[in-house]
């Protein structure tokens, strides 16, 4: 076989894998916690209750109800946000270590409830029987704020 055909028939393979890598990585580089200066909180355990961040002068608690998550059941996520004057809160599910496909889901003000906002969803299954999910919660009106939390489901 000559030497060109046979170089050509591993560059093939080869520009495959490439392509499948970007792909597969491309969405969590784009989507980093770094790249957009995104809060965590320390030490928060969302399966014992809520959790906040704050940059100083806004902060933002974010809550899981039921705590004990379960993928496929209705899950509510409440966002309550204090020093911000907020008009969309926006929440991206992803996992940590799989990814699971897009999950975002858009929260509605409580009525009565100034700086709360709540919306259910549901997490897909995931083949290990449990996983760290993420949640990415972004504000948006005359102040930003992104922050990220981490919670696991069965």
């Amino acid at each position: 076989m000559p030497l060109k055909r046979t170089l050509q028939l591993l560059a093939i393979p080869a520009l495959i894998l490439v392509l499948v890598a970007v792909v597969w990585l491309l969405p969590r580089w784009l989507t980093s916690p770094q790249a957009a200066n995104w809060l965590q909180p320390e030490n928060c355990d969302l399966s014992l209750g809520p959790c906040r961040v704050n940059d100083g002068v806004r902060s933002l608690e974010f809550e899981l109800a039921p705590r004990q998550v379960r993928s496929l059941e209705p899950l509510e996520f409440r966002v309550r946000t204090e020093g911000m004057d907020t008009t969309t809160v926006n929440i991206q599910l992803e996992g940590r270590d799989m990814y699971m496909g897009i999950n975002q889901l858009q929260l509605q003000p409580v009525p009565g409830e100034p700086g709360l906002w709540r919306g259910v969803g549901e997490l897909a299954v995931c083949s290990t029987g449990e996983m760290i999910w993420q949640a990415r919660v972004q504000t948006a009106g005359s102040d930003n704020l992104n922050a990220l939390f981490e919670f696991r489901a069965r």
